[in-house]
């Protein structure tokens, strides 16, 4: 796993399988998102870099505001890209 400056990263142990996960509920305003905005924050979450991926973008999507004039644009990454 990548940089952690959100503090979501966490660990999810299943019988004897231990996994890397992103935890949504430890970034704040993000039960209140759609489900779409959800996958995208778990995924700048996932590809947290400092550069193209940055806790400032996550944190901006758990502030969206439905209402507000157009702001940045973020990146969806898939591994490997």
């Amino acid at each position: 796993m990548g940089p952690n400056s959100c503090g979501a990263q966490s660990r999810l142990t299943v019988d004897d399988r231990s996994y890397g996960i992103h935890r949504l509920d430890r970034i704040a305003g993000s039960e209140r998102l759609p489900y779409s905005l959800k996958v995208l924050l778990e995924n700048l979450l996932r590809n947290e870099d400092g550069r193209r991926m940055s806790a400032e973008q996550a944190a901006a999507v758990a502030h969206w505001d439905p209402s507000a004039e157009h702001g940045h644009e973020l990146a969806f990454t898939r591994p490997g890209c």
